[in-house]
């Protein structure tokens, strides 16, 4: 992983902690906010794969500029 990939995705992870304390009230779409996010911190520390259709639900369920970074950043198929 490049340092510009590692950024990527740290910038990913931020972006959805801010959009989880954004929409705090909203109880069902923490439902999958929150494991969205834990996966992500998985993704920028190498444990998880990031992979095309992750970026695509983060780019839809969680943070729209989170999934675009996500998506632009090196895959792991």
């Amino acid at each position: 992983m490049t340092d510009s990939d590692r950024t990527l995705r740290m910038v990913a992870f931020i972006l959805n902690i801010i959009s989880i304390a954004a929409t705090f009230w909203l109880i069902i779409p923490m439902a999958w906010m929150i494991p969205m996010t834990i996966r992500s911190w998985g993704i920028y520390k190498g444990t998880k794969p990031n992979t095309m259709a992750f970026g695509i639900c983060t780019l839809l369920f969680c943070s729209l500029i989170g999934g675009i970074l996500l998506l632009v950043s090196t895959k792991n198929e």
